[in-house]
């Protein structure tokens, strides 16, 4: 009997819907690109559930024949492309002729449409393996399709979703790159009856990311539209006066296709290089018109990545952002005025707490002058001097294994006995337990203005500055926690923030336990708010530190409860206010964080759990210069 057999046709449409059709997104993004293909003027996308009990996208395009709907829900039916070669020539977004066949098969659908030649149109429904039923119906010009019921016949499939809000989010992040890709096209998003999304009469690059993005987008804008070797690119990008923490706001597109391509992402950062400090990220819409034959879409099924035959198009496309950005006059320049650096030399007189003190109020929560010319200036407070206390504050470090990163390499504790030295790492060992007494512990000075170098009665011992000031921050905002919760730091002008469906839902998901932490934020509108206090302390933008906050709570998976939440509030606003690595430190900076250190419960590691202290033994000193 023959091992090789043909799959039946229900079972390959289902196999490919698992390419395809993932989520209701997917099917959203399917429907929504056929309706721009069949040349509709306006969409309207209504789901209930999230997508998975229905899910209904109206057109007003050229509708179908009952030929061609009958045709339509076969796999490999297209009216695309009739050969490969048409793939070179290729203008629509869909192609594959596997959408409908996916859908219908874990799903039950119904499709109207009607052609504007006839005076009625027809209905097809079908659902899995049945058999398809059609009768003349009237309908509008155009084509309405009702997906319902959706994964009723692969159930395994909806344990893989997550929440109704999360799933409805990317439905609107969708509509959104929908709407900036085409924005000559009127888009509605109805949510559960309740409209969430309307760009009527909204068909503008620069009116769009208003609406989407808030007011203070506009003042941002710079426009663009340069010619390319192989092309040309039109949209938009921002001053770096306006950036985000996440790459969300990056939006590109390829002939109108929207794409997930990361040599176009790396293109734009680069252009930012020496503009935006690492972490922030520029807001961009961006349209590549180029040759289809330059392209290839035939790389996945779902259509989002292509393959660019010109590697030069990238270099291309950072050059011109870069000049975009020269000619603005808007860019900010932190340049050193002679009265500011006659003030900056003149703080030796001055402790640095006293320069806090003379900046902070003019920008509400973080200062001007010195504190915007340094980007990671950090501001300490006169240290208490060092009481004799002999034996308090032992660190015993173990033999276990540890890890310092920093941003070109990273030192591993490994074997006394042993050191070995690549570009990547240094590793040494430790076979027994030792301690350390900080207090009889002498700073010595400062290596590459990250580690903080010190001597003690058995050795010299490493400490990661950054690592350690944040152990220190986050005992102390856990005590404030606890004692009754932390100081807020009222802002003189709020912060308007504008925030996508996704990130509200995160922000109202939050917003007890973020309140109770020092974070004060009021509704504003339309997913717009005013964020009014931040934690007293916190030297960042306001919006960038609660944007990356924000973040980072949405990628803590798992972090739901109140306590696990105010946990990773914590330890991400001790992060943002630690000291930075490649921050020079005077002597007596150094003194008062290794102070600091001796009184903290956990010496060895910061919150993240990255090592703050290894030790290069006497022993092994004296042994490398062969002194025994």
């Amino acid at each position: 009997m023959s091992k090789v057999h043909l799959l039946d046709e229900l079972t390959a449409n289902q196999i490919a819907a698992g390419e395809v059709i993932e989520r209701p997104a997917s099917v959203v993004k399917e429907l929504v690109e056929n309706s721009l293909d069949a040349g509709t003027k306006k969409i309207v996308v209504e789901i209930i559930n999230g997508g998975l009990e229905l899910l209904k996208v109206i057109d007003d395009g050229c509708g179908m024949s009952k030929e061609d709907v009958i045709m339509a829900i076969k796999r490999h039916a297209t009216s695309k492309i009739k050969n490969i070669s048409d793939l070179d020539r290729l203008q629509s977004l869909g192609f594959r002729g596997e959408a409908l066949a996916s859908i219908t098969s874990v799903a039950k659908v119904e499709i109207l449409t009607r052609e504007h030649t006839s005076d009625y149109g027809v209905k097809l429904s079908v659902a899995g393996d049945q058999d398809p039923v059609l009768e003349p119906v009237g309908t509008p010009v155009g084509t309405t399709i009702i997906v319902s019921d959706l994964f009723f016949n692969t159930p395994a499939r909806k344990k893989f979703l997550r929440s109704e809000k999360y799933e409805c989010g990317l439905i609107h992040e969708l509509m959104m790159q929908f709407s900036l890709s085409h924005p000559e096209i009127d888009f509605r998003l109805l949510r559960d009856g309740k409209e969430v999304l309307n760009t009527t009469g909204i068909m503008s690059h620069p009116d769009l990311l208003e609406y989407f993005y808030g007011n203070n987008v506009n003042e941002a804008l710079i426009k663009v539209n340069e010619e390319l070797s192989c092309g040309k690119v039109s949209g938009y990008i921002t001053l770096p006066t306006y950036h985000r923490t996440n790459r969300k706001a990056m939006h590109f597109f390829i002939n109108q296709r929207r794409v997930y391509a990361k040599e176009l992402s790396k293109s734009v950062e680069e252009a930012y290089q020496n503009l935006l400090p690492k972490g922030l990220f520029p807001l961009c819409v961006l349209n590549l018109s180029l040759d289809p034959s330059s392209i290839d879409v035939n790389v996945h099924p779902s259509k989002l990545e292509v393959r660019l035959r010109n590697p030069l198009v990238v270099k291309e496309l950072c050059i011109i952002l870069q000049e975009e950005l020269i000619k603005q006059q808007k860019i900010p320049r932190y340049i050193i005025e002679p009265e500011e650096f006659l003030e900056v030399s003149e703080t030796k007189a001055k402790t640095k707490s006293e320069i806090k003190a003379e900046t902070k109020d003019s920008r509400g929560s973080i200062g001007k002058g010195v504190q915007e010319i340094f980007h990671n200036f950090y501001a300490w407070e006169q240290p208490e001097p060092l009481p004799a206390q002999p034996n308090d504050a032992l660190i015993s470090v173990t033999n276990n294994t540890t890890v310092i990163e920093t941003g070109t390499e990273a030192i591993t504790a490994a074997s006394p006995e042993t050191a070995i030295r690549t570009d990547a790492k240094v590793e040494v060992k430790e076979n027994q337990t030792q301690t350390l007494n900080l207090q009889s512990c002498q700073v010595i000075g400062q290596f590459r203005k990250t580690f903080i170098l010190v001597e003690g009665d058995e050795g010299l011992y490493i400490i990661d500055q950054h690592v350690a000031h944040e152990r220190v921050i986050f005992e102390r905002l856990q005590e404030q926690a606890t004692k009754g919760g932390l100081e807020s730091q009222v802002l003189l002008n709020p912060v308007a923030l504008h925030f996508t469906l996704l990130e509200e839902e995160a922000v109202l998901k939050y917003i007890l336990p973020l309140v109770d932490l020092g974070i004060i934020i009021e509704h504003f509108g339309p997913r717009s708010y005013l964020l009014r206090a931040i934690p007293s302390g916190v030297q960042e933008e306001p919006q960038d530190f609660f944007y990356s906050l924000l973040e980072h709570l949405e990628n803590s998976k798992g972090k739901t409860d109140a306590l696990d939440i105010k946990k990773e509030f914590l330890i991400h606003s001790s992060c943002k206010m630690a000291v930075k690595a490649n921050t020079k430190l005077s002597l007596q900076e150094m003194e008062h964080l290794l102070y600091d250190l001796s009184h903290a419960q956990n010496f060895l590691t910061c919150p993240h759990g990255r090592p703050i202290i290894f030790k290069i033994t006497n022993r092994e000193i004296l042994k490398a210069f062969h002194r025994f």
